[in-house]
């Protein structure tokens, strides 16, 4: 519609005084001043199509809205139950799912998940177990409404977003440090229940070092989220995620990341269990998962590359100013000249490495597990393969007759 800019399918439109879905504000059904006026569509498509796949909504997550206490939960998709399958395509908002949050289970209409998704993509990114501390209640006693086995409750907020009162004696034995330094702000070392982090507290820097390192684990273990998705932390957990998730999404992506390395013979065999060779370096991989906005999930192999010396030589890798590329589009359009730009997928996998490395192949590479794999290609993280990079694409544009500019040498011309 041209005052919302948004299209209205035919398919949505019907008259106001129609006996199914009847509009109750119109107040003149045979006027003809009131008739609804023409709506343009975007093509001869009736169909409504939703933003995501309804099939893939299954397995996402999002933070349901906080209850009087203030209390926040991450509820999960568990799957779909599909009404009126031969117009699913024309009514996805019949669709309902089964939605779990911790030990209770509820139907959603798809709408309602995705509003609730898209609220929260901006702000999902890696986190803590949990934040810090925001309250505490007590002393609680058995009859006590909110008693949960212990005589302090404490206020969670956690990294994710959500928010929930937890007993005081399960969160002591999984991170006294955050109870101790939570008890010395506010004055609580001295009561009942909290007494027992006394000694901890008042060893200040022991404490401070303590504090960080429990950041540091919970930061290591602690769940991913992106577009509603949980991220794997690596291969095995990929794995698990997709038989929590009733699918193969994680392992499709890294077999189709693993293929990629076979195609571009990235690694070589020594055979398995070899020796290191003279003057060769064992680091390890690591395979890095991702999802895009679209729902695709990725993986990428990534070397350690900060286990390997630091080069005696420089391996700076240039590029282009972005004063050169405003000279360079406004000299195209000074003389009427086309501007392209193209995307080289892989870019790094194309050129070789000299470095000397080796890795030994877990489950990932599959029948190649435990052979010990020579590096051939400059493969991502590595110190030298932006260089490789840039040496490789400077020699096939020379073979193309081109000439680094003397003012930018990555402006090349021809």
């Amino acid at each position: 519609m041209d005052d919302t800019h948004t299209f209205v399918y035919r398919s949505s439109v019907h008259p106001a005084s129609s006996g199914k879905d009847q509009n109750l504000r119109a107040e003149h059904f045979e006027s003809k001043e009131d008739s609804p006026e023409v709506v343009k569509v975007s093509n001869d498509d009736p169909s409504r199509i939703p933003v995501i796949d309804p099939s893939e909504i299954v397995g996402r997550t999002y933070l349901t809205a906080p209850t009087e206490d203030g209390s926040r939960d991450r509820a999960k998709i568990v799957k779909a139950i599909v009404e009126y399958e031969n117009d699913l395509a024309i009514h996805p908002e019949r669709i309902r799912y089964l939605v779990r949050v911790k030990d209770k289970e509820s139907l959603l209409a798809y709408d309602e998940i995705m509003d609730a998704i898209a609220a929260q993509i901006d702000d999902e990114d890696v986190v803590w177990k949990f934040k810090r501390i925001s309250g505490h209640q007590g002393p609680l006693k058995p009859g006590d409404k909110n008693y949960k086995g212990s005589s302090y409750n404490v206020q969670i907020k956690w990294e994710s977003r959500e928010i929930s009162w937890e007993p005081l004696n399960i969160l002591a034995a999984d991170d006294p440090v955050t109870c101790a330094q939570y008890a010395l702000e506010n004055g609580l070392l001295d009561l009942p229940g909290w007494v027992r982090f006394c000694r901890l507290a008042r060893r200040t820097k022991k404490l401070l070092r303590e504090v960080k390192q429990a950041k540091l684990r919970s930061f290591n273990l602690a769940p991913k989220y992106k577009y509603g998705y949980e991220v794997p932390r690596n291969y095995q957990h990929a794995l698990e995620l997709d038989k929590a998730n009733g699918n193969h999404k994680w392992k499709e992506a890294t077999e189709l990341e693993m293929a990629m390395m076979r195609q571009y013979e990235v690694f070589s065999s020594l055979g398995y269990k070899a020796r290191i060779p003279n003057g060769y370096i064992k680091i390890r991989l690591r395979l890095i998962y991702n999802v895009k906005h679209d729902g695709r999930h990725r993986a990428r192999l990534v070397a350690g590359g900060h286990l390997t010396p630091v080069p005696l030589t420089s391996v700076y890798s240039g590029v282009v100013s972005l004063c050169s590329i405003r000279i360079v589009t406004f000299l195209a359009e000074l003389n009427s000249m086309e501007v392209w730009a193209t995307d080289i997928g892989s870019a790094y996998l194309e050129a070789k490495t000299a470095e000397k490395i080796v890795i030994e192949a877990g489950p990932e590479f599959g029948e190649l597990e435990g052979h010990l794999l020579k590096f051939e290609c400059a493969l991502y993280g590595l110190r030298t393969s932006g260089q490789r990079w840039h040496e490789r694409f400077a020699d096939c544009l020379r073979q193309m007759k081109f000439e680094a500019s003397k003012a930018d040498p990555d402006i090349w011309m021809c």
